[in-house]
């Protein structure tokens, strides 16, 4: 039995960490099944001071017995990342870097050494993916959509640059000219649910890259760090990201190093706990 776990309690999903034999242990909720959160807690982790961050914090914080402390969510963006990073992937990153955070939403920070600031963010993220899943296809299944869309195939839905340019292309002809854009295919073909679901992700994630290259040429780094749940689990950004990377370079207009990070949708919760640690320290 633990005596602190950490929660990232988001809009989207509430995750959890808690460290068990010397090793993180991660679990995931959907948000909206709050009363297994707390079930779960007064069944394994009766005595545990929960460490809690995230939007829901507060109303998660109302419904348990247990010992809370509310964590700041912009402040301990630094600690998490770290700790994941050198933990997990023994990665070195340079003094300065972006964070791309995509859950419900995506937010967007500046890494430099221990310190973060906010730059800006979209309403483009986890809870899209939801609402437009629903509405495309009506599956509400978190789970279920990032399964179906992993084996889904977004050609014939997006329109690429080469479909429309018939010779040499001013620009990859791998790049999407235009999201959900093959119209007559789309009107003469029944497509799969899990076609669709591929191809949304897929505008989800390109929006979400184009939009945080022009900030990571403001604070003048390559180093692009994308953490959250939505897009992890799938191979959707990886292939985005790679498509673009290749883009960039061939034209020479701006080379990105991305990494996604595998429990990165963990990144907040593990960041409570260093969080915590930090603290301590502080007051020694």
């Amino acid at each position: 039995m633990t005596d602190l776990v950490g929660i990232d309690a988001g809009g989207t999903l509430i995750k959890s960490v808690h460290i068990k034999q010397g090793e993180y242990e991660f679990n995931t909720f959907i948000s909206s099944d709050m009363d297994k959160v707390v079930t779960w807690l007064k069944d394994e982790h009766p005595e545990a001071k929960l460490m809690i961050t995230g939007g829901k914090q507060s109303v998660l914080a109302k419904l348990v017995e247990n010992e809370v402390e509310l964590v700041p969510e912009f402040e301990a963006t630094t600690r998490g990342v770290r700790a994941i990073l050198g933990i997990a992937h023994h990665l070195t990153l340079p003094n300065e870097y972006l964070v791309v955070n995509v859950g419900t939403g995506t937010s967007i920070h500046a890494i430099n050494d221990k310190r973060s600031e906010r730059l800006g963010g979209s309403g483009v993220g986890g809870g899209m993916l939801m609402g437009l899943a629903y509405l495309l296809t009506g599956r509400t299944d978190f789970q279920e959509i990032i399964q179906l869309a992993t084996k889904g195939d977004r050609h014939g839905i997006d329109l690429k640059v080469k479909d429309i340019y018939e010779g040499a292309s001013p620009i990859s002809g791998e790049l999407t000219a235009s999201n959900f854009g093959f119209i007559e295919r789309i009107k003469h073909e029944e497509i799969q649910d899990e076609d669709i679901l591929a191809t949304l992700i897929g505008m989800i994630a390109e929006s979400i890259l184009m939009m945080a290259i022009p900030f990571a040429k403001t604070i003048s780094t390559s180093t692009i760090v994308f953490i959250g749940s939505t897009f992890i689990r799938t191979h959707c950004l990886e292939s985005s990201l790679s498509i673009l990377r290749n883009s960039l370079i061939s034209s020479c207009t701006f080379r990105i190093r991305g990494n996604l990070v595998e429990q990165s949708e963990h990144c907040y919760i593990v960041k409570t706990c260093f969080f915590r640690k930090s603290r301590r320290k502080k007051g020694h």
